[in-house]
């Protein structure tokens, strides 16, 4: 394949012509199809490759670089099904970043709400360890902490799930991963409240973070599309 963004051109040009092919007039449709197939064979461009230009990528930053939170990885995937989606992320040296990858606008709607969300339950998160956790050791902070966050996700779930719309991207994100990311490792996140049996002042923590998220609200998005996530393979 040639310079990206010669590519990228190419390609528009090429959806240019097959959005012409869906014309009433059908001698016009012929000419769209044939000049379409005449650039994709010219410059080697595969049917997945028409597919997966239909998508696209937009990347918010993680909070952890190689293996987040259970609840953050909860909050992303929520965010990334409401907007329709498809999640990944990306372990970096400095930060991971979590990549929303989804048609027209979807992503970077994804990658807003999602940064605007994970800055709340940040700041929600440190007040409470202020307020309810200041005596705690580090350890068991960090753990109960995340319990609230754990409540904090789930409800404010609700919220964002009441944006989904079932528009069909499927094919064109399958395409973009396929041609962009072909091999790809599930994603390992971290849950410190595992196996572990909860107190009274556990339970606590968690429906204090359901409660406080109840007043988050978002504007109504795009389409839905569930999936498991997985990171970039290195």
């Amino acid at each position: 394949m040639r310079d990206t963004d010669d590519q990228s051109k190419i390609l528009d040009k090429i959806k240019k012509c097959m959005a012409l092919t869906s014309s009433s007039n059908e001698h016009e449709a012929a000419i769209a199809l044939r000049q379409a197939q005449k650039l994709m064979e010219l410059h080697g461009i595969s049917d997945l490759d028409v597919k997966a230009a239909q998508a696209d990528e937009m990347q918010a930053k993680a909070g952890a670089r190689n293996r987040p939170a259970g609840w953050e990885n909860e909050l992303a995937q929520t965010v990334s099904a409401a907007f329709g989606c498809r999640l990944l992320f990306h372990p970096r040296w400095d930060a991971g970043h979590w990549g929303f990858i989804g048609c027209g606008p979807a992503p970077e709607i994804a990658q807003y709400a999602f940064t605007v969300l994970l800055r709340q339950i940040k700041k929600a998160r440190a007040e409470h360890i202020q307020t309810k956790l200041k005596r705690c050791k580090s350890v068991t902070k960090t753990r109960r902490a995340d319990l609230f966050c754990d409540g904090w996700v789930r409800s404010v779930s609700g919220t964002i799930s009441a944006l989904a719309d079932n528009t069909p991207h499927a094919e064109a994100v399958n395409a973009f991963l396929a041609v962009r990311y072909p091999e790809l490792v599930p994603l390992k996140t971290q849950n410190r409240n595992e196996g572990k049996h909860l107190s009274d002042r556990d339970l606590a923590d968690y429906w204090a973070g359901s409660v406080l998220s109840k007043d988050v609200r978002l504007n109504h998005g795009m389409g839905h599309q569930s999936y498991d996530c997985a990171r970039i393979g290195l």
